[in-house]
């Protein structure tokens, strides 16, 4: 569903005047335009690392820079995601994640070091107290090619047609936790409970088929 069809999926549980216009709004219509985007908000912001959130970062290195800003968007960094690419032409290496203090104690001293005979091929990669994603060695090229997984924040909708990042679904939740906000408005305690019974049984099936499933592997 799209953001109409979410609006007019609460109103006509709630036995209101569904809208053909998301400008044409009013009253309990625009309470529920509302509560669609933050019950969006509160399922995305009710895990670290929904599979629907992920996203790809590239870094391109820079010769003699160690630290580069993380995506603007990034929620969180999956850090053992990381790889680096010497050329076009030779295969992505794994690079390892240590932390801040360890990379302090082992690899500052060499990679601060004002000579530069340290730099290389980074092998490894930190992140700094001020969020920042750290490479070492140093990269000596601004050829290298940085690649990483890292999990988003989303927008608001706005558009009669934008479209939740929440797979359709599930799409059920979100109408469910709209529900729940829209009779704690009217005051309707015993709906707004069965509201959220439904949205937690929702929100669960979501955690068990997206978060909690195994990963198999198996030798061919």
């Amino acid at each position: 569903m799209n953001y109409l069809q979410l609006i007019n999926a609460v109103l006509r549980e709630v036995n209101e005047v569904e809208l053909t216009a998301i400008a044409s709004a009013r009253g309990i219509q625009t309470s529920v335009s509302d509560f669609i985007n933050k019950s969006q908000r509160d399922i995305i912001n009710s895990e670290v690392e929904w599979p629907f959130t992920v996203a790809a970062g590239t870094i391109t290195t820079t010769a003699g820079t160690a630290e580069y800003t993380k995506p603007a968007t990034a929620k969180t960094i999956d850090f053992d995601s990381f790889t680096v690419q010497e050329s076009a032409t030779t295969p992505e290496k794994v690079l390892k994640f240590i932390s801040f203090n360890e990379y302090l104690e082992r690899l500052n001293e060499a990679d601060t070091n004002p000579n530069a005979s340290a730099r290389a091929l980074p092998q490894y990669v930190y992140f700094t107290p001020d969020e920042n994603i750290g490479l070492s060695p140093v990269p000596d090229a601004s050829t290298y090619t940085v690649r990483y997984y890292y999990y988003a924040t989303h927008t608001d909708m706005t558009a009669a047609t934008d479209v939740p990042v929440i797979p359709e679904r599930f799409h059920d939740v979100i109408v469910n936790r709209a529900r729940y906000y829209t009779h704690m408005l009217r005051s309707d305690t015993q709906f707004s409970q069965l509201a959220l019974r439904d949205y937690d049984a929702g929100l669960n099936r979501m955690r068990v088929e997206l978060i909690n499933r195994k990963d198999y592997m198996r030798a061919v």
